[in-house]
C-alpha cells in the first residue's frame, strides 16, 4: 500500500505538526486538543479513516515514520513519550474519533 491519499491527516498532523511546533504548543497534547477544537469535524473524521485505512495492515515502525514524516509532514516523535509510531497514532485516532 502506498498511502498517497493521506490529504486529511496532512492537513491536521502536517500542519499542527510542522518542524517548530514545540514553539506553539507545549505537548502533543496541546496540538491535539487545538486540532479538535478547532479542525471541521468532517476533516477529523476523514482523518479517522485515513488511520483506519493505515492501521488495517499497519506498516514497519519505520516505513510507518517515513509516512508520518515524509508523506504526511508529522514532525511529532512518538518515542519522546517513549511511545512506538503505531501507538502514538493509534492514540491519536482515538482522541479524533471522539471529536
Amino acid at each position: 500500500m502506498t498511502y498517497e491519499k493521506l490529504d486529511a491527516l496532512g492537513q491536521l498532523l502536517g500542519c499542527y505538526f510542522h518542524q517548530d511546533w514545540p514553539d506553539e504548543f507545549e505537548s502533543d497534547e496541546a496540538a491535539l486538543r487545538a486540532i479538535v477544537e478547532a479542525e471541521p469535524k468532517e476533516q477529523i473524521s476523514m482523518a479517522v479513516s485515513e488511520i483506519d485505512e493505515i492501521l488495517a495492515r499497519p506498516p514497519s515502525e519505520s516505513a510507518l515514520r517515513e509516512i508520518l514524516v515524509d508523506k504526511v509532514g508529522c514532525y511529532f516523535d512518538p518515542s519522546s513519550q517513549g511511545l512506538s509510531y503505531e501507538r502514538w497514532l493509534r492514540h491519536v485516532r482515538d482522541v479524533f474519533s471522539k471529536a
